[in-house]
């Protein structure tokens, strides 16, 4: 049973990331699934790691990135 609930909090916790990357991949219009869409869940892990836990501080990093 331990590992079912490490299972269910540990996708509650990245649910930030999913919706994340959800909205950057409508912003910029490509698919969840495409080259660069597997480039931005990987950018918005290691955003995530850094400490950006939220669904607006990713978006809000990322369109940083993405202007400079």
């Amino acid at each position: 049973m331990s590992k079912l609930n490490r299972a269910i909090s540990f996708q509650d916790d990245l649910s930030p990331v999913f919706e994340a990357l959800s909205a950057w991949c409508r912003e910029q219009k490509f698919g969840p699934d495409s080259l660069q869409g597997c480039a931005a869940a990987s950018r918005l892990l290691d955003l995530f790691e850094d400490g950006f836990l939220t669904t607006l501080a990713l978006l809000d990093a990322m369109r940083r990135e993405a202007t400079r």
